[in-house]
């Protein structure tokens, strides 16, 4: 992954874990192992794949949405880190140009965002699961080995 993606992946967390996250995909939390049938499992790799699919289309037009406001995806996460933490210190600080470039990237940046989020939740919903048991079958696949194995399984 080249690092213009792998910091894109950053802006696209700070503004999806307020946005995104904070509605539709709330992260449950899991009190043990859930049962997962091999269907269901199944349908969650489809919606992850179309999921991790429209990500990717979501991160292209992200970084093009910043090349068109003349502004890295590195000043932009520097900018936007310290607009929302007032204990980062910032190396050089935005001229009001600078600003108001990163005023109109950002607004760009979290309407890219939203239709994201929108095409997400449909292709959950077109997986054939809601969005509440998507979670918690991601969820329990970072804390369940056996789980990971059934479904790399299936990837191959």
């Amino acid at each position: 992954m080249n690092m213009k993606k792998f910091l894109c992946i950053g802006v696209v967390l700070l503004i999806a874990a307020t946005a995104v996250y904070a509605q539709d995909f709330s992260s449950p939390s899991l009190s043990g192992p859930i049962e997962v049938s091999d269907g269901e499992l199944r349908q969650f790799v489809t919606a992850l794949q179309d999921v991790e699919a429209v990500q990717q289309v979501v991160q292209s037009e992200m970084i093009a949405a910043l090349d068109d406001h003349e502004i890295s995806v590195e000043r932009f996460n520097e900018l936007y880190q310290a607009q929302h933490d007032p204990s980062f210190d910032i190396t050089t600080p935005a001229s009001q140009e600078e600003q108001d470039r990163f005023a109109l990237a950002e607004r760009d940046l979290q309407g890219i965002q939203q239709e994201g989020q929108a095409e997400m939740l449909s292709a959950v919903a077109e997986g054939g699961l809601d969005v509440e048991r998507f979670n918690q079958i991601y969820v329990a696949l970072t804390q369940d080995p056996n789980l990971q194995q059934r479904i790399q399984r299936m990837l191959q």
